[in-house]
């Protein structure tokens, strides 16, 4: 996860005081949600119950109350500084933004998952210590992979979007934004299992994502054009990149009897004329022509044309 800014210079500051203000429309004010944007986001956090809900008890396979409040805004270093119990700390990225979204799962609540399921039931106390268990790593993985469908899921009230786990650190210490907005709005969720309530997740949504997100907030529900997500776009344009395809020049192409063809052995030669147009052939398609050469004392080819 990446470090926090540095505090802004006084010419920083001076050039940020010089900044036109937002425009009026916006959904933030300057580094405070307005009315608008809470009420934006509470659509998102009201799906987002029903979904912990649903994905977390398929893969528990137990039965749960998930109970998700309403967002508290605070800075961020107040969040982490108060967070005494053992957590683990996952970060996501929302479509194409750079700032992440990060989920608290208290240790507690992992222990409980592991032990759900393998088929056991939480006695409320039970709880692992220390280094992260193989079970417990296992676990994370299967929880993130189900988070990620669960704030694609939450965010579609708003906008269609992709959502990706980038990892997960232990040590809360180790928990870093790049952020200009210290303050976050956080979601705290508490969860039920055999009759013993977890404060089992935090989702943390930075002021900075929301701030990046706010065109696509805006957008009218109706497009006239069919939107590429920016992130598959960049995997297809990787993946294809990696494609193999046979490459070869043809240097010439003689023509010869049947009878001469025949009474060829071992040692003939057989003229080839020379050309400055010699093809370059991808698959079954000639690519462009260049000419037969010479570099560190192997044979090359160099292109001269393009097709």
């Amino acid at each position: 996860m990446t470090k926090s800014k540095s505090p802004p210079s006084d010419a920083a500051t001076t050039a940020a005081e010089n900044e036109p203000a937002p425009a009026s429309h916006s959904l933030l004010k300057k580094g405070e949600p307005n009315e608008i944007l809470l009420k934006t986001y509470k659509k998102v956090e009201k799906k987002l119950a029903g979904l912990l809900k649903v994905h977390l008890s398929n893969i528990l396979d137990c039965d749960m109350g998930v109970e998700v409040g309403d967002s508290a805004k605070l800075p961020f270093q107040d969040w982490l500084s108060n967070q005494l119990a053992d957590s683990v700390y996952l970060e996501f990225q929302l479509g194409a933004s750079e700032v992440p979204i990060i989920i608290r799962i208290a240790r507690t609540f992992l222990t409980a998952s592991v032990d759900c399921f393998f088929g056991g039931q939480f006695d409320g106390e039970m709880e692992s210590t220390g280094e992260l268990k193989k079970s417990e790593i296992a676990m994370i993985e299967r929880l993130a992979n189900s988070i990620s469908v669960v704030l694609a899921d939450a965010w579609s009230v708003l906008f269609k979007t992709t959502v990706r786990f980038k990892g997960y650190v232990h040590d809360k210490d180790e928990v870093e934004l790049e952020t200009d907005d210290d303050d976050m709005l956080v979601a705290s969720a508490s969860i039920e299992l055999f009759g013993h309530t977890i404060p089992a997740i935090d989702v943390v949504q930075t002021i900075d994502g929301l701030v990046a997100i706010e065109p696509q907030l805006n957008r009218p529900n109706q497009k006239t054009t069919n939107e590429i997500d920016p992130i598959w776009k960049a995997d297809l344009k990787d993946s294809v990149e990696q494609v193999y395809l046979p490459v070869r020049s043809v240097l010439g192409r003689p023509t010869m009897q049947l009878s001469e063809l025949s009474r060829l052995a071992v040692g003939d030669i057989l003229p080839v004329a020379p050309t400055d147009n010699v093809p370059l052939i991808v698959g079954d398609r000639v690519f462009a022509h260049g000419s037969i050469g010479e570099q560190n004392g192997g044979v090359a080819f160099k292109i001269t044309q393009f097709l």
